[in-house]
């Protein structure tokens, strides 16, 4: 899912060349920017039950060469095409789609090999941006089955990789190297686990290869979901080569929702964050910050710097009522966005089948027209768009409603934002209505996510949140991420990928509570005078009176409160509600 806002990080000058060979050095392309990545065909070598930084890097770098925004479709493969040729793999060949202008339903792919030792490597890179209306069928979700958008991309690399070891004549034994970042990243993923999935039936893609579980090196950048099967089965060894790499601030590996039934095959591996690494504020921090380098546009995206995420105070009368936060320290971003999601999912759309057969239609064909799918509407510049919707009057009038629950009375001023949007005239007003008639239902529905969570909304709708939200999901972004948890540019100092996975320390009617974390030595928040402090964690008191504090797993906490009671509970980072895990003592450690 590719927003087109243009972000450039200055890698190559920003970071420290540690920790790695010289010849391993290669550069590539994406966009109108030049990176510095590392690849040795010894990296296949290694056990593919573990994350190799080495090919972390070159499979990212691979992802992103695929991005090539060229007027020209005909060439918009070329940095993938030069990046294969750099590191010595032949054979290359593109899909036809890569040559044309993208389509709703389209995707793009190209595959090459290279003969190492005793196995060919066959490499297969998704298309992950630039893909204009293409982006619209990340929203095709279907009724059944796994999520339908990604599930037809993926079938239809399967069928051009079978076409491809069959008019190559590839044979013997094989490793798939496959890679994706966003929708391209969904569509890797898929790709492995169905053939891997073939592979537990006894059935190869090609009679003449041999390949096994442990052949396969799939890496998958900031992935969405789109697989209908139990967490467990998607985590089942079979699929313990694919590995997928995460932002937690990110919203788009939060589609298509967790609540719908929707996981990822693999293992995910979040980058540090203030909710999953406990020394993020002491050191992480710095080290990513350091890595990335915001240049066209800083004027718009300066105050982003990893998670700078603003909270709203939604004031008395409306959090009472269902017990909404009233203040927060050090809010997240992730937090937020999970939140968001699940109130989309459960509230506002009410359900997949609901989704599937009132919303899709309209909602993918709004996408694709913002895209410039429809030849007879204009495509829309994403500033232009932030600025129309983030006007004073119509944000004014958009909360008054949501407050009321006025659902028809919103979506039939949306009309009046819909034809600004597309700058209706004579000449295309009646196409645009009839585009707005097909989309009343998301509007419709839309504003039922909020009828509880007003807290969610006034943080929508704040104008920095927004940007921060497109920021969180930028490739270059999620490349420096990535480049700090290396030693190939860290040394020993890298950062460490975790699982994601934090907890939440509940405190009932505090008067005052104090937490410490004992490896850094600090007192990590502190409550005192009606007043939350912290500089390491994230925490909100809500409307009664409670606090929760969202605790690093890698954190060992000694504590003492004045309060009530104190409990724990265990978060995943795929979805928004916790797990209860036992009550606590009001002193103690954990």
């Amino acid at each position: 899912m590719r927003l087109k806002f243009k972000i450039a990080i200055l890698l190559p000058i920003l970071l420290t060349n540690v920790g790695c060979s010289k010849s391993d050095k290669v550069t590539f392309h994406t966009l109108d920017f030049t990176f510095d990545t590392y690849y040795n065909d010894t990296f296949f070598l290694n056990n593919n039950r573990d994350v190799h930084e080495g090919l972390a890097l070159a499979s990212h770098a691979m992802a992103l060469s695929t991005f090539n925004g060229d007027n020209d479709y005909t060439v918009r493969s070329k940095y993938l095409r030069e990046y294969w040729e750099n590191i010595h793999f032949d054979n290359i060949w593109m899909s036809d789609s890569y040559y044309v202008k993208p389509q709703t339903d389209s995707i793009a792919f190209g595959i090459s090999t290279k003969h190492i030792s005793d196995f060919t490597v066959v490499a297969i890179a998704v298309r992950g941006g630039n893909y204009d209306a293409e982006w619209a069928s990340n929203f095709t979700i279907g009724d059944t089955g796994n999520a339908e958008g990604f599930d037809d991309a993926s079938n239809k690399v399967i069928e051009g990789v079978t076409n491809y070891l069959a008019n190559y004549n590839v044979q013997g034994h094989i490793k798939f190297w496959i890679s994706g970042y966003s929708r391209a990243a969904i569509t890797s993923n898929m790709t492995a686990g169905k053939i891997l999935n073939k592979l537990a039936a006894n059935e190869l893609i090609n009679p003449n290869v041999t390949y096994s579980a442990d052949d396969f090196y799939t890496y998958c950048f900031e992935p969405p979901m789109g697989v209908q099967i139990s967490i467990d089965d998607a985590h089942a060894d079979l699929y313990h080569g694919i590995h997928n790499f995460l932002n937690y601030n990110d919203f788009v590996p939060l589609v298509a929702p967790y609540e719908w039934g929707f996981v990822r095959y693999g293992t995910d591996h979040y980058y540090p964050d203030r909710i999953n690494d406990i020394y993020f504020d002491e050191t992480e921090r710095e080290k990513i910050i350091s890595l990335y380098h915001f240049t066209y546009g800083a004027q718009n995206f300066s105050d982003y710097s990893v998670d700078d995420w603003k909270f709203f105070d939604v004031g008395e009368e409306k959090a009472k009522e269902n017990n909404l936060p009233r203040e927060s320290v050090n809010p997240s971003q992730g937090r937020f966005s999970r939140s968001l999601v699940h109130e989309l999912a459960t509230s506002g759309f009410k359900s997949r089948i609901v989704y599937s057969i009132t919303i899709q239609s309209g909602l993918t064909e709004l996408i694709a027209t913002m895209f410039g799918a429809n030849p007879q509407i204009e495509k829309i510049n994403p500033s232009a768009l932030i600025e129309i919707i983030f006007e004073y009057d119509f944000i004014k009038s958009l909360i008054l409603e949501l407050e009321q629950t006025k659902s028809s009375e919103f979506a039939m001023d949306m009309q009046m934002l819909f034809l600004q949007m597309f700058g209706a005239n004579e000449e295309n007003y009646d196409v645009i209505e009839k585009l707005y008639l097909k989309c009343f239902a998301f509007f419709a529905l839309l504003p039922e996510s909020f009828k509880v969570r007003k807290d969610v909304l006034a943080q929508l709708l704040y104008r920095d949140n927004a940007l921060g939200i497109a920021i969180g999901h930028m490739p270059e972004v999620s490349y420096s991420f990535l480049c700090a948890c290396t030693s190939y540019f860290m040394g020993d100092k890298k950062c460490k990928l975790n699982d994601g996975n934090y907890q939440t320390l509940h405190i009932e009617n505090p008067t005052s509570f104090s937490l410490m974390e004992k490896s850094i030595k600090k007192e990590i928040f502190s409550f005192k005078d009606g007043v939350m402090s912290s500089n390491h964690v994230s925490a909100e008191r809500f409307a009664d009176g409670s606090i929760d504090i969202y605790l690093p797993n890698n954190g060992a906490y000694e504590y003492i409160g004045i309060c009530d009671s104190v409990s724990r509970s265990a978060n995943s980072p795929l979805s928004y509600d916790p797990v209860y895990l036992n009550a606590l003592p009001l002193q103690g450690e954990f």
